[in-house]
């Protein structure tokens, strides 16, 4: 009996998997939800061929990640993350990617590691430059921003409870990437700032990756291409997520 309800309790975790991958990516992959937008339990059901008890199971866990909300009388809908909440992800992750960056500086990075971070880098430059994606091109530089940070993350042999923090948080930084208007410009910034910092962790600088760091955390609120092209502010982000 006892085996019966373990069987039991894993198809239904198995069920409520199924719906949490098939949420997540409608919204990030596939574009299809957006902010705002309502999430039917009975189509899903129909879609998925599941019952509405894990269905129900897995928007309340999607709830506590922060990417749906529950109405009262009127059901789930797509979060929308209001601007100071944007920031507040932005400076937590920055937090906790300003632990990692130094602990990569002091245990030192493999020339095989960094070249991997760069190459991701570069793909983000083409995107920036990409004449044939149109619309897409925010979506999909916010896409390829979310593996160069997964990359950074996996740099650190250590940093176990920081890198479990993060791994907590990337599906409200990765929703804050698909959230955000990048701009061209900010795309630029964002490409440059990654660049120095991966120039920091090569030439284990911490000196220059201290005042770089403390601009992000310091002015999160959106800075002009005046003020971008600006020496002190190369590699400044503002509200952009880097």
């Amino acid at each position: 009996m006892a085996k019966e309800s373990n069987g039991l309790s894993a198809v239904k975790g198995d069920l409520k998997e199924l719906v949490v991958s098939h949420v997540r990516e409608r919204i990030f992959e596939k574009n299809l939800l957006r902010c705002g937008d309502q999430i039917n339990e009975r189509e899903l059901s129909r879609i998925l061929g599941v019952s509405r008890a894990p269905i129900r199971e897995a928007l309340k866990e999607l709830e506590e990640q922060g990417l749906i909300v529950s109405v009262k009388y009127k059901g789930w809908f797509v979060a929308d993350f209001r601007e100071r909440e944007f920031f507040e992800i932005n400076k937590l992750r920055t937090l906790l990617e300003h632990s990692l960056l130094e602990e990569i500086i002091s245990q030192g990075v493999s020339e095989d590691e960094l070249l991997r971070a760069e190459n991701l880098n570069e793909e983000l430059r083409e995107i920036v430059e990409s004449a044939s994606l149109g619309e897409r091109k925010a979506l999909e530089f916010a896409k390829k921003e979310m593996e160069f940070h997964r990359c950074l993350h996996s740099l650190p042999r250590d940093c176990i409870w920081t890198k479990k923090m993060l791994r907590n948080l990337s599906y409200q930084i990765q929703c804050s990437f698909h959230r955000w208007l990048y701009t061209e410009w900010q795309m630029k910034a964002s490409v440059e700032t990654h660049r120095m910092l991966l120039r920091c962790l090569k030439e284990r600088d911490m000196e220059t990756l201290y005042p770089l760091l403390s601009r992000r955390l310091g002015k999160y609120h959106l800075v002009s291409p005046e003020e971008m092209s600006k020496p002190e502010n190369v590699g400044d982000e503002g509200a952009v997520s880097h």
